[in-house]
């Protein structure tokens, strides 16, 4: 009955949320769960839990942080919801009244790249992070290598691992923060068991299980950017109109003010003048085309004989 009861508010915390939840374990036990509905980004997140000093364990080797980020179901929405309803995570759901914080709304669960970015951004206050995106096998061989419970292969075994894979698990050794991806196909006993042995794990300081966010939230992200980058537009346009409202009101002052070239006097002059030249001009030519005889005589021709 009681289990039944973690069940039914784990799905109810995970299930109902706007954005991607969030639920964080730390080291040195909890009375109960702190529900915080207000709205965090991912990086504010990360920030305090990888920047956290894991009271009760001050091996240097402990593991910061653990992330266990929950990809998309088939439909686009949120993988954790899932899980949760549907009970196929049992362990996490006994280990829920354990857990420290309950993050309702978390805004920039984009992927494991970019949750291994913000956990790497958040570790700068106290020294830089080592983060590394594993898969869950990667988390499995790692936790197991670091609490001495299990050895994989021997000599002739790591003989066959190739170069790269030998650099991939030194960087996996080297890391304090680790970012698992965990596939919705993946076997959901794995899951769990691989999230409760972290929780329960002594190496470990801090356990986030989250997921990444739906795609109807990201549309939604997307519209509200998409509002406010239109209201900045609104803003700017209504600046602008005020300005050009401004300047019709200044023009609006000096209605019926006109300004001219001239005085009618000077204007009556010019016009005068180029008539006064047109006249002369057509006159001095008129006078010019009268011709006369060019030849004199003093003795002018009988009459009748003009020719």
């Amino acid at each position: 009955m009681k289990l039944s009861i973690i069940a039914t508010a784990l799905a109810a915390s995970v299930g109902l949320a706007s954005a991607a939840p969030a639920i964080v374990w730390k080291s040195g036990g909890s009375s109960g769960p702190s529900h915080i509905s207000d709205a965090i980004d991912a990086r504010s997140l990360l920030s305090s839990v990888v920047d956290s000093d894991g009271e009760g364990d001050s091996s240097s080797s402990a593991l910061a942080a653990v992330v266990f980020l929950v990809g998309r179901e088939a439909d686009g929405s949120e993988g954790l919801a899932s899980l949760a309803s549907s009970g196929k995570i049992p362990g996490v759901k006994g280990l829920y009244l354990t857990a420290d914080e309950v993050h309702h709304h978390v805004r920039g669960m984009e992927s494991s790249r970019t949750v291994a970015r913000f956990a790497r951004e958040g570790g700068r206050g106290s020294g830089d992070r080592v983060v590394a995106e594993v898969s869950m096998e990667e988390f499995r061989r790692k936790l197991a290598s670091m609490a001495q419970t299990e050895v994989e292969g021997g000599d002739d075994a790591e003989m066959k691992i190739t170069k790269a894979e030998q650099r991939r698990r030194r960087a996996i050794s080297e890391a304090d923060v680790l970012v698992v991806s965990v596939g919705v196909n993946e076997d959901p006993a794995k899951i769990d068991a691989a999230i409760v042995a972290a929780i329960d794990s002594s190496v470990v300081r801090s356990v986030v299980l989250s997921s990444v966010r739906s795609t109807a939230e990201v549309k939604h992200a997307r519209k509200l950017a998409v509002g406010e980058r239109f209201a900045k537009k609104a803003a700017s346009n209504a600046g602008r109109r005020l300005q050009e409202e401004d300047a019709a009101a200044a023009a609006a002052t000096t209605e019926g003010v006109y300004y001219v070239n001239m005085t009618p006097n000077i204007f009556a002059g010019l016009l005068f003048f180029f008539m006064f030249a047109f006249t002369a001009h057509l006159g001095l030519s008129c006078m010019n085309m009268i011709e006369g005889q060019t030849v004199y005589v003093k003795k002018y021709p009988h009459i009748g004989r003009e020719v």
